[in-house]
């Protein structure tokens, strides 16, 4: 396939995977009950906390195919680094931990429990869940091709050598957000959110995706310092400490946005306010670190 039937059948993949969930979240926002099951699920749908959630929600999407269509065209060349790169990173943060987390923790509940509910369906129907979970992770499979493409094509010089570890103050505070949020979302993957952890996500294929959110945290933050050792695949050392960086920034505060019934555990607040600055100031200060290394090249 050339480059340029690949980056079509990305954008339409993009398309494929915004355009069912755009139109189901309009629905319910004008009042329907598609999806939903008699209940006080459906009543709740018209209160203010998820009228709003489901605003974001779209307008979310929309800004994600919105970058599917840039990266495709010659105008999104042109477009501000630092753009791309807020665009990128949450595109990033909250798509890879449900396109690595949800296959595998649906087939290992499967294989266990043989099911595959949550247990908190309550009263939305099966097929909702196929549409929006299945629709993020075609986005995230479309936006991963064509944002890898557009890197580097535009910046390739960039990250033709693997990332190394940043200056001492951007490393500790790397650790001190990263690898507690990491260890954090592990734990409760693996033994289960309990009376601290995110409320809600009991289930296997729930918790898996929790687990899969603290290794991304985790080997993000080692890759840099790994890369030194294995210096043969420098853009796997940047893929793992670029999406270890954005599922870290973003999924700490999506913990908080996603309280169950609004109620904000302390634990997870206290991760959050670390996960966030601390992902984004590491993830940065590789970036230039390397940026720093080219220029010394080039003068």
């Amino acid at each position: 396939m050339t480059r340029s039937r690949l980056q079509q059948g990305s954008l339409w993949l993009a398309i494929l995977a915004v355009v069912p969930y755009v139109i189901l979240k309009l629905l319910w926002l004008g009042g329907s009950t598609v999806g939903l099951r008699k209940g006080a699920g459906a009543a709740e749908m018209g209160s203010d906390r998820m009228v709003a959630g489901n605003i974001i929600t779209v307008l979310l999407v929309v800004l994600a195919g919105v970058l599917a269509f840039g990266l495709t065209r010659p105008w999104g060349r042109q477009a501000p680094a630092w753009l791309v790169l807020v665009l990128a990173v949450g595109a990033a943060g909250l798509l890879a931990p449900i396109l690595l987390g949800l296959p595998l923790g649906v087939a290992l509940q499967l294989v266990v429990q043989h099911d595959v509910t949550s247990g908190g369906e309550g009263d939305l129907a099966g097929w909702v869940f196929a549409v929006v979970y299945g629709g993020f992770g075609l986005l995230a499979v479309a936006l991963a091709i064509l944002l890898r493409r557009y890197v580097l094509d535009r910046w390739g010089r960039l990250f033709a050598a693997p990332p190394r570890p940043p200056v001492r103050w951007a490393a500790v505070a790397g650790a001190l957000g990263m690898l507690p949020f990491g260890a954090a979302m592990l734990y409760w993957g693996l033994a289960g959110p309990g009376t601290t952890g995110p409320q809600g996500m009991e289930s296997l294929a729930q918790r898996t995706v929790l687990a899969v959110t603290g290794i991304l945290a985790v080997v993000g933050f080692i890759a840099p310092f790994a890369s030194r050792v294995s210096p043969s695949w420098p853009q796997l050392g940047w893929l793992a400490t670029w999406v270890g960086c954005a599922s870290t920034a973003i999924q700490g505060p999506t913990q908080l946005l996603l309280a169950q019934e609004g109620r904000v555990q302390p634990a997870i607040a206290l991760i959050a306010l670390l996960a966030s600055p601390g992902g984004c100031a590491y993830g940065l200060a590789v970036l230039n670190a390397r940026r720093h290394d080219v220029g010394a090249r080039s003068a």
